[in-house]
């Protein structure tokens, strides 16, 4: 029985949430022993998450054999804190991780709600991976700091959101029960670009559509650009978050449960409790005292200031533009005039540099077919 147990447990662990089909299919086709992968895939819309270790090749080269272990103690709080808000943990691709929230046959408000939900999990997990002791010791590792003075663990983020093929990908030798779109390769140009952007997350205007407006006045929009895989362009927004200001956890006496059913049956309340009616998200944002701290750096005045400069930008104004954008500090009260032509004036703001350095390309002048968007060439 324990054996059975444990075969089942591999399977869900194996297959995850897209699985499910493929094993129901395969256990009621009982006049067969054998295993049929090729079952046809299936339609379904989804909030498309992806999230990256960022320097991976050289905690490699550096950790070797406890590379291993090192991407095992980042999916664990990866996973858990998806799993925390109703997401499945889909694959796990060596530094990557394709998470999904399944909104096929789930009412408007139940979206909604999952997509700000969605969002959530990823400002949880930037705050559990900057808190937690475990990952805090890579900090201080002789060949880590060698090679990236003052290293620590980072991850970038896309979410995207839209319809993707539900099925079993590979042959009779292996399968992998996954999704195939083109919303998942834009998911994974989103979280590609977010070091180009020198931000944490990377979220489609499609995702924002789709949470509640609470939620969509803390994101903010960046650019406006078309990238491969999307036939129309797509706004970009961030959320800002100063991960730098949390302190690592300090040491404390915790009750261990062992019982891993008690543990499941915990966790289960937990997520129930996110769907009852008085729980709203943004309320619960408000009040995460981890998210209150990085979000103290940042002023009104400074996202008021970029909005307008935005906007000039979209619209064409570009010298408007520039000049806006020179005075986006994030603390308010800096009112002398910069020098333009000086490189430390420029804003310390990752999306005002990239818009003011794609300005500069062409003296701030835009192009004569410039139609508000451009094409994101780096990935």
């Amino acid at each position: 029985e324990k054996t059975i147990i444990k075969l089942g447990g591999l399977l869900a662990l194996g297959f995850g949430e897209a699985g499910a089909e493929i094993i129901g299919a395969n256990m009621r086709g009982g006049h067969s022993a054998g295993v049929n992968a090729m079952v046809p895939g299936s339609k379904v819309d989804a909030i498309i998450g992806f999230c990256n270790i960022q320097n991976f090749t050289d905690a490699t080269e550096v950790l070797k054999e406890k590379v291993m272990v090192f991407v095992n103690q980042i999916g664990e709080i990866v996973h858990g804190c998806v799993d925390d808000y109703h997401g499945a943990p889909n694959k796990n691709i060596g530094d990557c991780f394709l998470l999904i929230w399944r909104l096929s046959g789930v009412s408007a408000q139940r979206q909604t709600k999952l997509a700000d939900m969605a969002i959530m999990s990823f400002v949880r997990i930037l705050a559990e991976i900057n808190k937690s002791r475990v990952l805090a010791v890579y900090r201080d590792h002789p060949g880590l700091l060698q090679r990236i003075p003052k290293y620590r663990v980072t991850m970038g983020f896309g979410l995207h959101c839209g319809w993707a093929i539900e099925g079993a990908i590979g042959s009779e030798f292996k399968i992998d029960a996954s999704y195939l779109s083109p919303n998942v390769n834009v998911a994974s140009r989103l979280e590609a670009a977010c070091e180009q952007f020198d931000v944490w997350i990377l979220i489609s205007h499609f995702m924002i559509n789709l949470c509640s407006q609470e939620m969509a006045k803390v994101c903010r929009l960046i650019d406006h650009v078309t990238v491969k895989g999307s036939r129309q362009p797509i706004r970009l927004y961030t959320l800002d978050m100063d991960y730098h200001a949390l302190q690592v956890q300090p040491r404390k006496a915790k009750i261990v449960t062992r019982n891993r059913f008690k543990l499941r049956q915990i966790r289960e309340v937990r997520k129930n409790e996110k769907w009852a009616e008085d729980y709203t998200v943004c309320e619960a944002c408000d009040a995460d005292e981890d998210i209150i701290i990085m979000r103290k750096r940042y002023s009104p005045e400074f996202f008021l200031r970029f909005a307008m400069a935005y906007r000039n930008y979209e619209a064409g104004e570009w010298m408007v533009a520039r000049d806006m954008l020179f005075t986006c500090h994030y603390s308010a009260g800096k009112e002398e005039t910069p020098d333009l032509g000086a490189d430390d004036e420029w804003p310390e703001d990752g999306p005002s540099q990239v818009l003011l350095l794609y300005m500069k390309q062409t003296h701030y002048y835009p192009p004569n077919d410039w139609a508000g968007h451009r094409e994101l060439t780096q990935k």
